[in-house]
């Protein structure tokens, strides 16, 4: 649900009460206030917090933001507001947004109740790719649970019923030929890009429907785990050529030669990553339980932006998704994954031997 913006610079929070935060998060968030504070013409904004934030603050020069031990009240929690600014200037004015609308922030108690309704299928036939679904499926997931809606459906693609299938939904179901259906296409289309994947659709139904949102959305669990077959020495890579993020064949073959040291490479792709990376690779193709076997049991994941690389973060697998294009964009959309790190390209054809 959107909220009303602020008016009126005396409306602005000035006063900010900082939990316990990593020290990379205070280093954006220092630098997030002092934006904020240029940006709509506040001589200074208050922060408490841990103590790397006064040294932060002062190591930076961040004249616009004065740490304090403790605050007059009201100060705006900085736990409560939305944990998605990233990292580069338009994360800061995403930050600075955020703030801005920090102080209409409801409580737990004051969040109206959803008004999706229980039974309601969304049909998708634009987003219909894995990386699409994965989000879509566990966003919905989340939201029907923090906000006691029963159940609802989706339809499209394939790819939704194995995504339902796979993992552990509870409140999600698939419905092949709907009666009735709102359009679900439409909702994802007004979701962020500046947040996580798994967390776009979670805040796109909220926005619509109202209710709570969650921040840093978990990724689902698999309903039946596979059988354990021990870890291979296999390196699974997916530079797919119908990517719009896919590397040159030219870095293409270079990062797959640097990575065989690390195990067999195989190529996770069909007839037109063949044609694009060339016939002399072990090339493979699965549904997606055999996929999920397969990355469970591998001893490295490489990969682009890609719905393979989100199933990867799913489930845990370790490995690096190479940005060819905006890192920003890219890291943004990988941060929440625990076991996977994002590096440009470049990075990668030095850092691997």
């Amino acid at each position: 649900m959107k909220r009303p913006p602020l008016c009126g610079r005396e409306e602005l929070p000035t006063r900010f009460a900082a939990a316990d935060l990593p020290v990379r998060d205070c280093v954006e968030l220092a630098a997030g206030l002092a934006s904020y504070a240029r940006t709509h013409g506040l001589a200074r904004v208050e922060v408490s917090g841990p103590p790397a934030m006064r040294e932060l603050i002062e190591e930076f020069g961040f004249g616009e933001v004065r740490f304090v031990e403790f605050h007059r009240q009201p100060a705006v929690d900085i736990a409560a507001v939305p944990r998605t600014w990233r990292c580069g200037q338009r994360g800061l004015r995403c930050l600075s947004d955020q703030l801005v609308d920090a102080a209409k922030i409801a409580s737990r108690v004051d969040t109206p109740p959803s008004t999706l309704a229980g039974g309601t299928v969304m049909r998708f036939a634009r987003h219909n790719r894995l990386g699409d679904a994965l989000g879509i499926v566990t966003g919905l997931e989340h939201y029907c649970r923090d906000n006691a809606v029963a159940s609802v459906a989706v339809s499209g693609s394939p790819i939704l019923a194995e995504v339902v299938e796979v993992f552990a939904c509870k409140r999600v179901s698939y419905a092949p030929s709907p009666s009735e259906s709102i359009n679900g296409d439409a909702i994802f289309a007004r979701s962020s890009w500046s947040i996580p994947w798994l967390d776009r659709f979670n805040h796109a139904v909220t926005d619509a429907f109202g209710g709570r949102a969650r921040h840093r959305v978990p990724p689902l669990p698999l309903r039946r785990a596979p059988t354990p077959r021990g870890e291979e020495n296999v390196v699974y890579c997916q530079l797919d050529a119908r990517s719009g993020t896919a590397p040159s064949r030219h870095s293409a073959r270079r990062l797959l030669n640097q990575v065989s040291a690390h195990g067999e490479v195989r190529v996770l792709g069909g007839p037109d990553t063949q044609t694009y990376l060339g016939e002399d690779l072990i090339y493979v193709r699965a549904d997606l339980p055999e996929m999920v076997a397969r990355l469970l049991s591998c001893r490295l994941f490489v990969g682009c932006d890609s719905g393979l690389g989100h199933l990867a973060g799913c489930l845990g697998v370790p490995g690096l998704i190479v940005s060819t294009d905006d890192f920003e964009t890219t890291w943004s959309f990988f941060r929440g994954y625990a076991s996977l790190n994002v590096i440009p390209l470049a990075a990668a054809e030095v850092l691997l031997p």
